[in-house]
């Protein structure tokens, strides 16, 4: 006997924190260098809800394009998904139950020096009862239904060699309407950026932030959009960028709101 699966509907929603109604996560992404000796990083989910739940887990690829959409994709040369493993790939889950997903990384003896970047898929999948069908004279099979509720991603970052650096300058920026700037980040390393971007008034105090932007190998350049807190009219500003992982400063420019 084979076992066919049926997907039948397919509804992903990608989130920066990856917290949803459903289903929580933490953390909320898996990086590996390959002169660390941590070969293994796991991944707690929670069943948030107040059903059992069935989870189905993955390793996908997307191309991101100048307005942070990710789309999937069916392959890539910077995939990483030939340096990881996963486990474990389909669970059940109580209510506020929690299940840990270990993600290795392989040997990178036979990878160019370089990013690599996939996402973990978890879907919340609905088992439908399974059915014999005759396919074949002289065979059986099954045929399962599988409706994926929804999915949440993280990115699994693997990085190959010393001279990979991230570098994020400031293209543009236009403040929209009272309530939200607008700006351009160009990336000009050789590995994705990930920044944290502030809006501050003129006692440094905040007016509005994003934090954890990241932008891809797949594109150069990135529109961000950050809420203001606070209803500012023509008023003297600074936009602050830091390196998200490190925090450090990476920008300062006046800016006119």
């Amino acid at each position: 006997m084979k076992i066919k699966l049926k997907y039948l509907t397919l509804v992903m929603m990608l989130m920066a924190n990856v917290a949803y109604a459903n289903i929580a996560i933490y953390p909320f992404s898996v990086d590996f260098k390959d002169n660390s000796r941590k070969r293994v990083q796991s991944i707690r989910i929670i069943n948030s809800s107040n059903e059992t739940q069935t989870y189905r887990v993955s390793m996908v690829d997307f191309a991101q394009d100048k307005n942070g959409k990710l789309t999937e994709i069916t392959s890539s040369a910077s995939s990483a998904k030939p340096y990881v493993s996963w486990s474990p790939r389909q669970f059940t889950l109580k209510p506020k139950d929690v299940q840990t997903v270990n993600v290795a990384r392989r040997s990178l003896a036979k990878a160019k020096d370089g990013e690599y970047v996939s996402h973990l898929k978890i879907s919340e999948v609905n088992l439908g009862a399974p059915k014999l069908k005759q396919e074949k004279e002289n065979s059986d099979a099954i045929s399962m239904k599988i409706d994926v509720l929804f999915a949440v991603t993280i990115p699994v970052t693997v990085e190959k060699g010393n001279d990979l650096v991230a570098k994020t300058s400031l293209v543009s920026w236009k403040k929209v309407g009272n309530d939200k700037l607008n700006i351009t980040l160009k990336r000009e390393g050789n590995k994705s950026s990930r920044v944290n971007a502030y809006v501050l008034d003129g006692k440094n105090q905040e007016l509005g932030k994003v934090k954890g932007v990241k932008i891809y190998m797949t594109t150069d350049t990135l529109n961000i959009d950050i809420p203001l807190e606070k209803n500012v009219t023509n008023m003297n500003a600074l936009l602050k960028l830091e390196d998200a992982q490190s925090e450090k400063e990476i920008l300062r420019q006046p800016i006119k709101l």
